[in-house]
């Protein structure tokens, strides 16, 4: 079991703090976390289509 599986949790959450209080315009740092969080889950989506069609054609279905 990893005893640091909660630290990385933690600093994230301590560097999201940071930034929102050092950042003037809170709503375009949002707005650009948004934006990299949506694009991420689009191409994780894109590459789990483009796997699960290899998948099946190499097993020829």
């Amino acid at each position: 079991m990893n005893s640091l599986k909660g630290l990385g949790v933690c600093a994230v959450l301590a560097g999201i703090a940071y930034a929102l209080t050092r950042v003037a315009d809170t709503d375009q740092l949002l707005l650009g976390a948004t934006v990299v969080i949506i694009t991420m889950c689009l191409i994780t989506y894109a590459a789990s289509i483009r796997r699960r069609r290899r998948d099946h054609r190499v097993a020829g279905e």
